[in-house]
């Protein structure tokens, strides 16, 4: 069943029963993209922590226009299984600017979704902790609007205008079978509307005037009332009525979290975390913390993709995909019987639905989960739901990390897998290198794995058979034959070769001069008088870097300030020629600064 907001009110009841009476919750998402930035994408050797950033990124740019819902539940006296599959169109927040992939919106449209549906009748949705805030503004929020003040009317059509209004609202206000006085606003002017919400609304108490559309056309509603009382408790239920419309698809989720029934999922860290996003809280900048709020908030998951990497499933099915998963599980694994919940709308086995459609793919991925779990239970599968399985512990909570090289999955309410990637190799190399260059310097180890993260650097994963200390003994081999602006080393190892810089081009045992920083002291002005006497200070002994302090060594002499008085006029010190600049050269600009000064004042 699709569901969009010209039927959401009048299934919601029936959806919220289907959730409460089933044993787990299948579900599928649509998404208006998967990456932003190039560097969002999956790198194989992504640490868990990583991945969880790419993918809480993806989840916060792109919008989640289609979700799908399929409810399963176990009928023991039929030994099979019911089932009610909804399917949502989701427009997201008013005013929410988010991404969208031509690439994803071609590939939906491909498989016929339908984006007129979505944009004239998506649902909206807020997240239970803005739903939460809003709630909480109430409280300081006035329902009564302001006093109104009548404006003086001068104008002839005005007038009649508003003296027309009044007999219509003295008509109301005497006829008991009605409730509502509708105004066509179409044609309305202006200062007519501001008539209405001023003077009228000033001269009759008990009664309501708001904007209102109908039938695509902006009217004016006029409802009376017995009571100020009555009028107060229709701006409450209205408000209310209003933010629920806001709401709306979260009150599908909010149900599904407070019935604790297992979420099943196909590859779902994806779809889990737009979830959330979308419908709970904002995704933490941390693992850690996303973790927590999955334990706080989250029933027990289960991913299907999981499942069919396990044996005996990897064996038969070697690619899982779901389309490919369905098939090949319906073909060799004897599914048991699937019949639609009475009274709903779902899918069959026998086909009909179109992939990449949510509420179809929650469908399938319902009916592989049953299947494999069946398969795992053998005889016994009649016994019990499924989902009381002992085989399931060893999924619980964990999802698939897809393309991860040896981090298979992601748990959810425990610590992740403890990889040792001491024997793989980082590369750094130039944008120019491509697979044939690697595999020349690595030629003496086959067959090698290389994982690209960019154009400048990437990962080498040697065979199996080569422990960490035969990729010590290869490493000395690899680094002396790196051709220029190559650097190699192990994971997790810093890099033995400094990248080029200003500090490699130094002279051996001298730090670059914007490493360190003199204060030199100012050129002492005591009048024209006393220019003779006039001196240039060094720095003092104790800012000297202890490698002039050894200037003695090449035979020259480190000159005091006693010293400098009795040159006369002037005195340079020894060191001031000495200190190099970037390039290993002397500095001039002292010196040429003394011979100036000297100069000018003694021609």
């Amino acid at each position: 069943m699709e569901v969009t907001t010209e039927n959401f009110k009048e299934v919601l009841p029936s959806i919220l029963q289907a959730v409460e009476r089933a044993d787990f919750v299948a579900i599928d998402a649509e998404f208006t993209g998967l990456r932003r930035k190039e560097t969002s994408r999956y790198c194989e050797l992504d640490t868990i922590e990583e991945r969880y950033i790419k993918a809480r990124e993806a989840a916060k740019d792109f919008g989640m226009i289609q979700f799908g819902i399929s409810a399963f539940r176990y009928i023991k006296e039929k030994s099979s299984y019911s089932h009610a599959t909804f399917c949502f169109y989701l427009l997201g927040k008013t005013g929410d600017m988010l991404y969208y992939d031509n690439t994803s919106l071609k590939f939906l449209a491909d498989n016929g979704f339908d984006f007129n549906k979505l944009f004239k009748s998506g649902l909206p949705y807020l997240s239970i902790l803005e739903e939460a805030e809003k709630r909480g503004e109430f409280v300081n929020q006035a329902l009564e609007p302001f006093p109104p003040s009548p404006v003086k009317v001068a104008e002839e059509k005005a007038r009649k205008f508003l003296i027309e209004t009044e007999e219509k609202i003295d008509a109301l206000l005497e006829d008991e079978s009605r409730e509502v006085l509708v105004l066509p606003g179409g044609t309305l002017p202006g200062f007519f509307r501001k008539l209405l919400y001023n003077n009228i609304a000033a001269k009759y108490k008990n009664i309501l005037i708001r904007s209102l559309t109908t039938d695509q056309e902006r009217n004016i509603e006029i409802r009376k009332f017995d009571s100020p009382e009555a009028r107060l408790k229709f701006l409450e239920e209205e408000r209310e009525r209003k933010l629920d419309e806001k709401v709306g698809f979260t009150h599908v989720i909010r149900k599904v979290l407070e019935s604790g029934k297992p979420l099943v999922g196909h590859n779902m860290m994806l779809d889990l975390l737009h979830l959330i996003q979308k419908t709970v809280q904002p995704l933490p900048d941390t693992l850690e913390q996303f973790k927590n709020v999955v334990k706080a908030n989250l029933p027990t998951i289960y991913d299907t993709k999981l499942l069919a990497k396990d044996p005996p499933f990897c064996v038969d099915i070697p690619i899982t995909s779901l389309g490919i998963l369905y098939s090949e599980l319906c073909g060799k694994f004897s599914p048991p019987d699937f019949i639609v919940e009475e009274g709903y709308e779902s899918h069959s086995l026998s086909g009909g639905g179109q992939a990449h459609d949510a509420g179809y793919d929650a469908f399938m991925t319902g009916v592989c989960f049953i299947t494999m779990v069946k398969k795992l239970d053998g005889s016994n599968w009649k016994n019990k739901s499924v989902i009381r399985s002992k085989h399931l512990s060893q999924f619980s909570s964990r999802l698939n990390n897809m393309n991860s090289h040896d981090i298979p999955f992601l748990n959810l309410v425990g610590p992740d897998v403890q990889t040792d990637r001491s024997r793989i190799f980082c590369v750094d190399c130039p944008a120019e290198w491509n697979v044939g260059n690697v595999h020349g310097l690595f030629n003496m180890m086959k067959p090698i794995k290389i994982v690209w993260v960019s154009s400048t650097f990437l990962y080498v994963i040697p065979p199996e058979d080569i422990d960490k200390s035969g990729c010590k003994q290869y490493l000395k081999g690899i680094q002396a034959s790196c051709p220029p602006m190559v650097r190699v080393r192990l994971y997790g190892d810093t890099l033995s070769v400094k990248r080029k810089s200003q500090s490699d081009d130094a002279s051996p045992g001298v730090e670059a001069s914007a490493s360190r920083v003199h204060e030199y002291k100012r050129l002492k002005s005591v009048g024209s008088d006393q220019l003779s006497k006039m001196t240039l200070e060094s720095p003092s002994m104790e800012e000297v870097p202890p490698i002039y302090a050894n200037a003695n060594d090449n035979g020259k002499r480190m000159k005091t300030n006693q010293d400098a008085a009795t040159d006369g006029v002037f005195a340079i010190p020894d060191e001031w020629c000495e200190i190099p600049d970037r390039e290993g050269r002397p500095h001039l600009v002292p010196l040429v600064l003394a011979l100036f000064i000297f100069f000018k004042w003694f021609w």
